[in-house]
């Protein structure tokens, strides 16, 4: 090798340990600048900087990790926790268990949906609603088998991240529609955010597309909150459902100031578009209003009191423009029969059969609202 060879072989290589040395540094103070306040004497210095340092061989190692902006691998790789679940030390199991798997990928989006649709099997954690708590931490959801969103969430982002995809939580209070709310998971592939799921195919799963396009931006309840590490300017808070209370006076959820302790970034004006521009995309779809309806027994002993009974909504006119069935006891409680009125037509009539051959009319007009959700007690 010729001196100048040598020269340059050793300023590459000071230049690449300062690099790595510089980003290590930045990583852990990043880490400890942000972390919840309750963080601060649970988590060692020791092991930020082992976190640390697995994200960084992570980012060295991928090409979707190395494209990453810093500003996004630092506040959606690096972190040890996502909401304040238990604080498990997972980055090198998953790792082990995953980084093989998606070595061969092309792109994050490629090694995103093939986490995404393997991780059920590859760890044999379950959906379920006899999970301990809703926000289980990684070793209790691997050592139980079940978990809920939010436990699948944390599992999915746990995985992304081990192999240096950012990722992060995303959720909202309640719905519009119906009492209840959900968690799901954002990656940043290639360049933007996408709404996956644990054990999904794809992106943008269906039946929460179409819970977002009935949600009031205008409402707080209905608001879309990502977490973050950083605080961003609004200075939100994540809604952890799970720390919530329920209000029968104002029929509101609400969770007190002190147990909002996780950032959150709000996202909802994208969620409203994505959402839009989904149902618009659909086979079946019409441009009009949405009704959401159900028929429910006026005793309420049972948790679930819907009944299943023959729908159809008719023109003005008696032109049948939809037809269906309500849902019954044994769906799932946050199941409407929808139906579109359409633009064309300026009101119509909802038609219910009952077992004894007659019937129930309701009448129906277009609204300002993203959906209007009808109950009909029998």
């Amino acid at each position: 090798m010729t001196r100048l060879a040598s020269i340059l072989c050793l300023f590459f290589l000071t230049l690449f340990c300062g690099s790595a040395t510089d980003e290590l540094s930045a990583g852990i103070r990043f880490i400890k600048t942000y972390q919840p306040k309750f963080d601060v004497s649970l988590i060692s210095d020791a092991r930020i900087a082992a976190e640390v340092k697995l994200a960084l061989k992570a980012r060295a190692e991928f090409p979707w990790a190395k494209a990453t902006p810093w500003e996004i691998y630092a506040n959606d790789v690096l972190p040890y926790a996502v909401v304040n679940e238990a604080r498990d030390e997972w980055r090198q199991l998953f790792y082990d268990k995953f980084a093989p798997l998606v070595k061969n990928c092309k792109s994050g989006t490629e090694a995103t949906l093939f986490i995404a649709r393997h991780i059920q099997p590859l760890i044999k954690v379950k959906y379920s609603t006899s999970r301990r708590i809703p926000h289980q931490g990684v070793a209790e959801s691997l050592k139980l088998g079940k978990v809920s969103c939010t436990g699948q969430s944390i599992l999915l982002i746990a995985a992304l991240r081990s192999v240096g995809i950012p990722a992060r939580m995303v959720g909202l209070l309640t719905w519009a529609h119906v009492l209840g709310n959900h968690n799901w998971v954002e990656a940043w592939c290639d360049g933007e955010w996408k709404m996956i799921e644990y054990n999904e195919q794809d992106f943008n799963t269906p039946w929460v597309m179409s819970s977002i396009s009935m949600l009031n931006p205008h409402n707080p309840q209905n608001h879309i909150i990502a977490t973050t590490w950083k605080p961003d300017a609004s200075n939100d808070k994540f809604p952890l459902i799970w720390e919530a209370l329920y209000n029968p006076i104002t029929k509101q959820i609400y969770i007190a100031p002190e147990k909002l302790t996780i950032n959150g970034t709000n996202v909802t004006p994208r969620y409203i578009k994505l959402a839009s521009d989904w149902v618009k995309a659909q086979p079946n779809y019409i441009p009009g209003s949405k009704i959401m309806l159900r028929v429910e027994a006026k005793s309420f002993a049972k948790k679930n009191n819907a009944i299943a009974h023959p729908v159809t909504l008719k023109s003005s006119s008696g032109k049948i423009l939809a037809s269906g069935t309500s849902p019954g006891p044994q769906d799932d409680m946050r199941e409407f029969l929808e139906f579109t009125l359409p633009e064309s037509e300026k009101s119509a009539i909802l038609e219910i059969s009952l077992p004894n051959g007659s019937t129930i009319t309701r009448h129906i007009s277009h609204s300002n609202t993203p959906a209007q959700v009808i109950y009909i007690h029998l």
